[in-house]
């Protein structure tokens, strides 16, 4: 695995408890002094850095890390300092803040965004802040929580929008925004629960999302990972893996085009898992690293290195996570960075220039009624032996999740056509799915995951859940040959507007 990086090359810049007494106010007052004194006390670590060798970094010290939630990583409070190269003793960069996460540097190393919260009962928003310390600005004003903030060219900027309806079931979805946090608007719709993880360099977003992508109570708890444009158009499964019930999630992109994460129990109560990686066009992730290893948060630190919150091996550590690098030319961990006796270190994030993904120009229009569908043919399926339906489809149902009352309704039926494909209008920005019947009206396949199509956006698929390793035959699908509208369920779609 020698020289599978090309030379880093880039500049751095050095440097709640309820209380029923009349008592009560005073006795959380003191509480809460209690904390914040131990954590400030916590800014001089208990041992000093094994390593100075390294980049200026920039990473979240907590004194309490929870699996679960974005909004919950935290119950007790966080803070995000800077270690620079050749010193052992961070300074805090977020002292006014009750909680922080997230921390990701700009593309020209200048400044970096970060999720915080400003005290234990705010919600959490998406902030700016130059690598000093200086020039804090607030970006969101969400109703909700924002957290887990990334950056796109031109000024714009992505997030995860946490919220949750009156009964209280949390929804989250993606968020693009102006760098300001001006016109913020979704582009996930429908369950899944969407968290951004990074934007790739080929200018998609990485997202992971419960698989399928049903309402929680349908789900094992499984997490995968997904892509998607900036416009919130191309939908797509990042790698089909569903050997086993697993959460995928702390993604980030190496500078070779592979994927690293860390994969954990679905119902594992204490944060962390196994690091495993996708190597570019690889079509299933290898476990990275030594077995048995709880890793949180990989990043890349250098050339053919990562730095990684590791949890502390030793006796009494309490769960407690260290920073160490990860050499792939030796596939071994190497020396630890930094450690602190009370308080893990996570999240860490090089403080350097880095490239801009590509700019995705939007083929979508904003004042189209409808969103389409075209299928190439439905009765391809990895599902299926052989890879084909044993029984020819021959009408597609479509339904749709009504967002007032979280039931689906049918939309109606639209021809298959004898090849196979199908080619239809549908409302936009709507959770859809799709059921194969019969001639004889039964059921023969039916999709898990709710999916939609952008205003004016055609999305294209090759089968049912097709293998992704096989391309199409080249050849023109019937539906595409009859030079008029598509068919319309639940929209009115003209005949010039469809071409």
């Amino acid at each position: 695995m020698t020289n599978r990086f090309t030379t880093y090359g880039l500049s751095i810049r050095p440097p709640k408890v309820m209380l029923c007494s009349k008592n009560a106010a005073c006795l959380l007052a003191a509480v809460l002094f209690s904390a914040s004194v131990a954590l400030a006390q916590a800014a001089k670590p208990r041992r000093p850095a094994e390593s100075t060798n390294h980049h200026d970094i920039l990473f979240v010290q907590t004194a309490s890390l929870k699996a679960g939630r974005l909004s919950e990583r935290f119950p007790r409070g966080s803070r995000i300092v800077r270690l620079n190269k050749g010193s052992t003793v961070p300074s805090d960069l977020t002292p006014n803040l009750f909680a922080v996460a997230d921390p990701r540097i700009s593309f020209d190393g200048t400044s970096f965004l970060f999720a915080g919260k400003k005290d234990e009962a705010a919600a959490w928003q998406i902030w700016e802040m130059n690598p000093d310390g200086t020039g804090l600005r607030q970006l969101s004003h969400c109703d909700g929580n924002c957290l887990s903030p990334a950056w796109l060219p031109r000024d714009e900027i992505t997030f995860t929008g946490e919220s949750q309806d009156g009964q209280g079931n949390r929804t989250c979805r993606i968020y693009v925004s102006n760098r300001d946090g001006s016109n913020a608007h979704p582009i996930t719709f429908g369950p899944g629960d969407y968290e951004l993880e990074t934007v790739l360099q080929s200018g998609l977003i990485l997202a992971s999302a419960r698989t399928p992508l049903r309402q929680r109570e349908e789900s094992d708890g499984s997490r995968s990972l997904y892509t998607i444009r900036p416009d919130g158009s191309g939908l797509e499964s990042f790698r089909c893996d569903h050997r086993q019930a697993v959460i995928r999630s702390q993604a980030e992109e190496l500078q070779d085009g592979s994927v690293v994460f860390v994969k954990s129990g679905v119902h594992g109560p204490e944060a962390g898992g196994e690091m495993a990686e996708i190597e570019r066009g690889a079509t299933h992730n290898s476990t990275l690293g030594p077995a048995n290893e709880i890793i949180w948060s990989p990043r890349q630190l250098e050339a053919e290195k990562l730095i990684v919150a590791r949890r502390a091996p030793a006796p009494g550590s309490g769960g407690r996570f260290d920073l160490y690098s990860y050499d792939f030319a030796q596939g071994k961990f190497q020396g630890p960075i930094y450690k602190d006796s009370e308080l893990s270190s996570v999240e860490a994030v090089p403080v350097a220039a880095h490239p801009v993904p590509r700019w995705y120009w939007s083929t979508l229009n904003s004042k189209a009624k409808a969103g389409y569908f075209i299928c190439l043919d439905a009765s391809l399926s990895a599902d299926a032996p052989q890879g084909r339906l044993q029984r020819k489809p021959a009408r597609v149902r479509v339904l749709v999740l009504n967002a007032a009352t979280n039931k689906e309704q049918n939309l109606g039926e639209a021809q298959v056509e004898q090849d196979g494909s199908f080619y239809i209008a549908v409302p936009p920005d709507s959770p859809l799915r799709f059921e194969l019947l019969d001639g004889e009206g039964k059921v023969i396949h039916s999709q898990q995951s709710w999916i939609w199509a952008r205003p004016g956006e055609e999305h294209g698929c090759v089968g049912c859940h097709e293998d992704r390793a096989v391309a199409p035959p080249n050849r023109w699908p019937l539906a595409l040959r009859r030079f008029d509208t598509p068919s319309s369920l639940g929209v009115q779609v003209q005949p010039a507007a469809a071409h």
